[in-house]
């Protein structure tokens, strides 16, 4: 029993916080911190040592758990889990699985997941009691052979660090926990930093933009889920990818309009989409959750705001929003549309509330063409969300309606385990063939003198096209009037849907003053 204790608690101070570190190199590693609990658990008499059983059961426990959020931000994310700016994403995590799952399937999920988490705890608890409580010869023994093992992985460790090799013996749980310690502190001076620049507005602070080469033009701004670099780029993707961009453009051209495209570099990779939305919208990066509540407390202006100062209707198309949204105020919408605005009468998809056709064919009926006055529009499109599946099939424009005749009909994919990720990536690839498609089809019909801008908000998750370094995603400016176009600089954009891979990327957040700048006059 003494054996398999000591076995249990050298587990759980390897056990790794990246995805990445399953291997078996990382099991092989001595932990230092292993000789030091167990000689202070040998040291104490019974009774502390029960109390000290309790105390290590405690920080061990916490030390696993923030590992384990570690590994579902990295999976997610590619980041390392900040509690006191993500503390959130456990709502939202909940809202994805109990939609793509069921309510009560998630309730189960997260209960077996509890009670296994206590099992562990306890488990841990009496591993470390049953070390504290040896006894007699035992115990001398044990005392010893920790001593001996100490002494040696001590040496061995200060000469990996004098030589700078790597070797078998580590002691990161006391850096980890200075690490953790530092991220908090760098969040809190992150917020002072934020403050000051809430107040350095790089368009309002030169001159009250009026948007004069736009006027009379409807804005329209189209966020698509999860559209990321690796989508055009990755080798399991490019081909694809490709064909449907070039078939987008020629279906654009066939109607007179005309495209460049380049790159932005989102703030965010993974997930959290409001946060690429507010920092375009803002002109400040937002890559945490502590930004975003702070802006939106502000009297900062958003791009719909401005637009609104000039004179446009400002509207948003959120159909992923079912609850209340108090956040929404700070974007300036004069005319907000959410999940239940939005009047969808078929059957959800999963997690996505709506197709994107259904979103794109209510907004231009019911929103866009009864306004009397230029309108800034910006859309929130959702078919392109993980799971990515059910997906909805393309229908004619005339046939969407109030969305009834999604039914249950028109829609194709089961539910999918993302340890297949195979099929995971297949119904991605699917979900970008369908909504590009739908986008090229809903400008060739409705788009007319409006600008148009198509932009990704974040790259995919790590499942979809691994641990890759670049936050790139796709933009797409569409005009029938090639003038309008002419003037984004050369130098970042090209004509046609598929940017260059050689283009510099611009931060998101530069968009805003971009557009502010150079349809001026």
């Amino acid at each position: 029993m003494l054996s398999l204790s000591v076995a249990l608690v050298y587990l759980a101070l390897l056990f790794p916080s990246h995805p990445g570190k399953f291997g078996w190199s990382n099991w092989a590693q001595f932990p230092l911190e292993l000789p030091v609990l167990i000689l202070l658990l040998l040291a104490a008499n019974q009774k502390i040592g029960r109390w000290l059983s309790l105390l290590l059961t405690l920080a061990i426990g916490l030390l696993l758990l923030l590992r384990l959020a570690d590994l579902g931000s990295y999976l997610a994310f590619n980041r390392r889990f900040s509690p006191l700016l993500e503390i959130h994403l456990v709502a939202d995590g909940w809202n994805l699985a109990s939609t793509a799952v069921g309510r009560f399937e998630a309730g189960i999920i997260v209960a077996v997941v509890f009670i296994l988490l206590l099992a562990l705890g306890f488990l841990l608890y009496r591993c470390l009691c049953t070390i504290s409580q040896v006894k007699g010869k035992t115990r001398t023994v044990s005392l010893g052979f920790v001593g001996v093992a100490l002494l040696i992985g001590g040496t061995a460790l200060a000469y990996e660090h004098r030589t700078h090799r790597d070797g078998p013996v580590e002691a990161n749980v006391i850096p980890e926990i200075a690490l953790r310690i530092t991220s908090l502190q760098r969040s809190i001076a992150d917020q002072r930093t934020f403050t000051g620049e809430l107040g350095l507005d790089n368009v309002m602070n030169v001159a009250t933009p009026t948007f004069g080469a736009l006027a009379g033009r409807d804005v329209i701004l189209v966020f698509v889920e999860s559209y990321g670099r690796g989508y055009l780029d990755a080798e399991r993707f490019s081909a694809t990818a490709h064909s449907r961009l070039a078939k987008s453009e020629s279906t654009l051209s066939e109607s007179g309009l005309s495209v460049k495209s380049s790159w932005l570099t989102s703030p965010v990779r993974g997930g959290r989409s409001w946060l690429a939305q507010a920092t375009l919208q803002s002109g400040l990066e937002i890559d945490n959750q502590a930004r975003f509540d702070r802006l939106v407390t502000s009297d900062r202006l958003s791009l719909s705001g401005l637009f609104a100062q000039a004179g446009w209707y400002t509207t948003g198309i959120m159909p992923a929003i079912q609850l209340a949204w108090p956040e929404g105020v700070w974007y300036g919408y004069e005319g907000l549309y959410t999940n239940s605005e939005l009047g969808f009468s078929g059957e959800r998809f999963g997690y996505v509330t709506m197709p994107d056709q259904y979103t794109l064919s209510h907004f231009e009926n019911h929103i866009r063409q009864p306004s009397a006055k230029p309108m800034m529009a910006t859309l929130a499109l959702l078919s392109t969300h993980a799971p990515w599946t059910p997906l909805p099939q393309k229908i004619d424009w005339e046939l969407v309606g109030d969305g009834s005749i999604y039914d249950g009909s028109h829609r194709f994919g089961d539910p999918i385990s993302w340890e297949y990720r195979e099929q995971v990536q297949d119904m991605y690839e699917k979900s970008f063939d369908y909504t590009l498609d739908i986008l090229a089809e809903y400008a060739a019909r409705y788009a007319d003198d409006a600008l148009m801008i198509v932009v990704g908000d974040h790259q995919p998750p790590p499942i979809i096209n691994g641990w890759g370094n670049s936050a790139d995603v796709p933009i797409h400016i569409i005009s029938k009037d090639k003038f309008l176009l002419e003037r984004l600089p050369a130098n970042e954009w090209v004509n046609g849907m598929l940017p260059d891979a050689d283009s510099p990327s611009q931060r998101m957040s530069s968009l805003r003053q971009t557009l502010s700048t150079l349809f001026e006059h």
